[in-house]
Parts: C-alpha cells; structure tokens; sequence
C-alpha cells in the first residue's frame, strides 16, 4: 500500500518540562531555560485557543490516522479538565469515521481512578517509565515506587491498555535478565528498553549513563531471557524492531529506521520543533498558527533536520549492521561522528540477528508470508 503524502505525529508538552519528579537522568527537565517565563505572558498549561488549532488544523488534513501523543515534563500536571477539552475538540473537528489516537507518556504519579476511567473511555496508550523493583526504580526517579505500581493497577482495573518504558543507566545496567524477568513477572507484556546517555545538564559530563558496552551487555541478557520462550507473548521494541528488519526490510523502531522526520514536538506554548530531543533555539521552527503545520512538516523532512540521520562516518555506513540501526538516534551523536552506543548495538545485532532472521524465515515457511 503506498505511502500517504501527508502523515506525521505530534508529541505535545502541554505542561512543558514541568514534573512531580525530579529524576536524575532526565535530558529534559531544565528545558524550561529556554523560553519566557510565566510573568511574559506564557503560561505553566498549553492555552485552550492553542490547544483548540491545533487539534482543528491536525485533523482537517484527512491523514488515515491522527495521532497526538502527550508527554513532559509530565503531561498530567496539565489536568484532567485540559485533556477532555482535547478530547471534545477532537470529537468537534473530526469527521465521520476518522481515525483518532491519543498516546501518553507519564510517571504514573497523579494517575487515579477518574483519570484511568477517562483513559478507557477514550482509549489512550498509556506508557508508564518504570526501570525495574524498587530499588532500581528509585535509585534516579525518587521515593515513587509505590505510586507507580498502584498507577498499574489501577489502569489493569480499568481496562486501560499501557506498555512499560525502562531507562537503561548504572541502576540496572548489569542485571538485564533479572530487570527484564521482574517486568515480566509483574504482568507486563509490552516494553521498551530505552538507554541513557551518559550525560548530565547541559551537556556536561554524568555518571548515570551507560556506555555501548554496558548497553550491549544488558540488551543480550534480556533477549536470552525473551528468546524464544517469550517470542510472540512479550513484545519489546527493540527486539521486535530487528524482527520487523527481517520481516519488512526496514526497522520499526523510531532510533533505527532510516530517516527522521515523522514527528513534530509542540511546547507548551505552542512553539514547534523537528523532535523533543532536539527542543532548542536554533532548532525552532515557528509555532502552530504561524504557518500550516503541513508546510512545517516538510521542513522537517527535507531540509537540515531531515537530513541528520544520514549524517554518519564511513565506517558505520560500511558496517554489517548499518540497515538494522542506521547510526541510531541523532541526538546520541553529533553529525559525523559515531553514536556512543555502537559497540553495544554490534554485540547486540550479532547476537541476536541470526535468530530471529532464523525465526522470521521459519515463520514465512509455516505461515507462507
């Protein structure tokens, strides 16, 4: 089927890098620095007029699927009340038979039972950061444990449907077998394995990441521990991100597919960018009601931000593993250099890809696909 000229995602901060946390390996939480404050006329929540465009705009293109994903800071400290305006204004500019989405990304903190009644209702995913038991969890993300857990609960009670996102750092970084064992053992079967750069604000120097090797040496356990017990029973995106290479020829994931561009971050005050790693000045591309985000989008896609992705060194274009990961994500490296987490990737790709490429090649024999 081709492809539709126009289809793209938002990944909105409607609270902006606002938190209840204060995680300590968080890129994101002083980005805040680069905006006005409150007292300049910009708000803590995405004004209802920003929020009402932006949603008119995203559903008048007609895309066989629309999807606003939500996210922080922490998007729920935006309320309740914002998210079924955003709702109702969907339901006001939509038409008949129109596909609509709606994804969260939150800390699990404020989730109760009115706002898990609210996301089964109007089915939102639901990805709850969670990195391992407690003391894992708690070892960057603070005294939240517990919450977390009861978020889990009660969106299990509700019917809401979530996955689990585990950031990779020193917490977990040598025990991918047990980290991956417990999720699993707690019910959860769809789960993303996410690393930290080993970085701090601003760019400095951190000792919460982990390096190519640390990541590779986690990723392998864990996939001895999914494979092949767990195949087709527990989904993590990265090892069904190779699978989808074997079976489609290209990776699903967003970190290794070809080309970046299919999304557009939007802050608080409405101000957009190519991506939320990349919400700095020199990266701003104007704010929704400047110009049509569809002229944005293309900005996006074929000028400097488009570009990035293949911006990598002969070596890692020459590598075996390059279609798999083509450099990985942008912002773990900076334009013609290779990405920190190569070593880790390689261990991982050799690792696992003559199994599942195995399995994929049994599946088409069976299933004849």
């Amino acid at each position: 089927m081709p492809r539709h000229p126009l289809m793209f995602q938002l990944l909105i901060k409607p609270a902006g890098s606002r938190c209840n946390l204060r995680c300590k390996y968080c890129f994101y939480y002083d980005n805040d620095r680069y905006f006005p404050t409150p007292d300049e006329g910009r708000g803590k929540v995405m004004s209802r007029d920003t929020l009402e465009q932006m949603v008119k705009e995203m559903l008048s293109y007609g895309m066989p699927q629309t999807v606003f994903a939500w996210q922080g800071g922490e998007p729920t400290l935006a309320g309740l009340d914002f998210f079924r305006d955003a709702v109702a204004f969907q339901q006001k500019y939509g038409a008949d038979g129109q596909v609509v989405g709606n994804a969260l990304q939150t800390n699990g903190v404020l989730l109760d039972d009115a706002w898990c009644e609210f996301l089964a209702r109007y089915h939102f995913l639901v990805g709850l950061s969670l990195d391992g038991p407690r003391a894992v969890h708690e070892q960057n993300r603070g005294r939240c444990f517990d919450k977390v857990m009861r978020a889990a609960e009660t969106m299990r009670r509700h019917r809401v449907e979530f996955n689990i996102l585990s950031v990779v750092s020193q917490a977990n970084a040598r025990t991918g077998a047990e980290v991956y064992r417990w999720l699993v053992d707690q019910g959860f079967d769809e789960l993303q394995f996410i690393p930290c750069l080993a970085s701090g604000p601003h760019g400095t120097p951190g000792s919460l990441g982990v390096t190519g090797e640390e990541l590779g040496e986690f990723l392998v356990a864990a996939f001895d521990e999914w494979f092949p017990r767990d195949v087709g029973v527990i989904n993590e995106r990265i090892f069904t991100s190779l699978m989808a290479y074997f079976a489609e020829g290209e990776p699903n994931l967003c970190t290794f597919r070809g080309k970046c561009g299919d999304y557009m971050a939007v802050e608080r005050g409405g101000e957009l960018f190519p991506c939320d790693f990349f919400v700095q000045p020199e990266w701003r591309l104007g704010a929704v009601g400047e110009r049509p985000l569809r002229e944005t989008y293309q900005v996006v896609r074929e000028e400097r931000f488009g570009k990035l992705k293949a911006m990598v060194d002969d070596g890692c274009r020459e590598c075996e593993f390059y279609p798999m990961c083509h450099g990985g994500c942008p912002r773990d490296r900076e334009p013609y250099t290779r990405n920190p987490f190569c070593e880790g990737y390689k261990r991982f790709f050799a690792h696992a890809a003559p199994r599942l490429k195995g399995l994929v090649e049994q599946l088409r024999r069976v299933r004849g696909f």
